[in-house]
């Protein structure tokens, strides 16, 4: 119960990292907020919750537009009273030649990798500014440390998280405010596992790339996210966490 007494929101909630980390949290003592944009998904993960004697509270939100995540923040602490923890986990994925690659794809990308990421952290600290402190997580991925064809606004947008989570981290830093990344490599997600049963991801060659030989689980993710949402990391800010199987290390042909 290594986080009892406290209130978490994660975003993208729905599905994936977002649903692993939501119901560890719940279980590590938790009350946890689930927000995404599928509500339907949401309430039956936070039925989920509560059957196992946990605390959850579902939330229709679209972290794109500013409104909806200060909405988000707002009522969350009309329903629990306070806030201690934020997962920025919701983003999207965007593929696409560079050439190629439309206005509105670009735009959508950022306005949801990068921009919603910064919506969450300023929404979230202004209120646990006025609590005493608090822990922000921001999950970007390890295409924000490598390259990758065809991935010019995800690589980006994530880049752009890893140094926002610093600038944050040292501004927020006298103020109690903890802000950590982390960065996983290829997991098996809902999503992941929907594109290699149908052809579309060559998992072999993923696994062949990573030096663990293997494509990660939700459950690698699990246990560094309650770290850093606990009060056991206290002494942790500004960092990016990689958890990729050594794929980011790795400079052999």
């Amino acid at each position: 119960m290594k986080l009892k007494g406290k209130v978490a929101i994660i975003t993208g909630a729905s599905r994936g990292i977002g649903k692993g980390i939501a119901r560890r949290y719940a279980r590590e003592g938790a009350a946890v907020v689930l927000a995404s944009r599928s509500q339907n998904l949401l309430m039956a993960i936070a039925q989920q919750i509560k059957e196992e004697g946990g605390e959850a509270l579902a939330l229709e939100v679209d972290v794109s537009q500013y409104a909806s995540v200060a909405q988000m923040v707002e009522k969350t602490v009309e329903h629990f009273g306070q806030l201690n923890i934020l997962v920025n986990n919701a983003g999207i994925a965007m593929v696409a030649p560079s050439e190629e690659l439309s206005y509105a794809e670009w735009q959508r990308a950022l306005d949801t990798d990068l921009s919603g990421v910064f919506y969450g952290c300023q929404c979230a600290a202004r209120q646990m500014i006025r609590q005493g402190g608090g822990s922000i997580i921001n999950i970007t991925s390890v295409y924000g440390l490598v390259a990758a064809p065809g991935r010019a606004a995800y690589c980006a947008s994530k880049a752009a998280c890893n140094m926002l989570t610093k600038v944050l981290a040292i501004e927020w830093a006298k103020k109690n405010i903890r802000v950590n990344a982390i960065a996983p490599g290829y997991i098996r997600t809902e999503l992941v596992q929907t594109l290699i049963d149908k052809g579309l991801l060559p998992v072999g060659a993923i696994e062949k790339r990573t030096p663990l030989g293997r494509i990660g689980e939700v459950e690698d993710i699990l246990a560094i996210a309650v770290y850093l949402a606990s009060d056991e990391s206290s002494f942790m800010t500004g960092s990016v966490i990689n958890i990729d199987g050594g794929w980011e290390a790795y400079g052999y042909i």
